[in-house]
């Protein structure tokens, strides 16, 4: 097995505080600052100089969400242990 570094958005809904994951998932080695200016849209999102991650607002230009990127860890198969399944797998038969 082998470990692969990914990156997910995270979503801190500052009225109730509830932590929401996004779906998609980043390569481990780009920046938190490359992934977050990749998503800030003008008007839409506000970045606050010395804060770790942007805040993203309502209709009514109220904070609604913080956004910040957490560093998540996968465990895959190597191609040998997939080798190994695969002859496991014929020999059951």
């Amino acid at each position: 097995m082998r470990k692969v570094k990914v990156k997910r958005l995270m979503y801190h809904h500052l009225g109730t505080n509830e932590i929401t994951y996004g779906g998609e998932e980043y390569n481990g080695n780009l920046t938190d600052y490359n992934i977050l200016g990749a998503i800030f849209t003008l008007g839409k999102h506000e970045w606050h100089p010395g804060m770790i991650g942007i805040y993203q607002l309502n209709d009514k230009g109220e904070l609604q969400y913080r956004i910040t990127v957490e560093t998540f860890y996968q465990y895959q198969k190597s191609w040998y242990d997939l080798l190994f399944d695969n002859i496991k797998r014929i020999l059951r038969i």
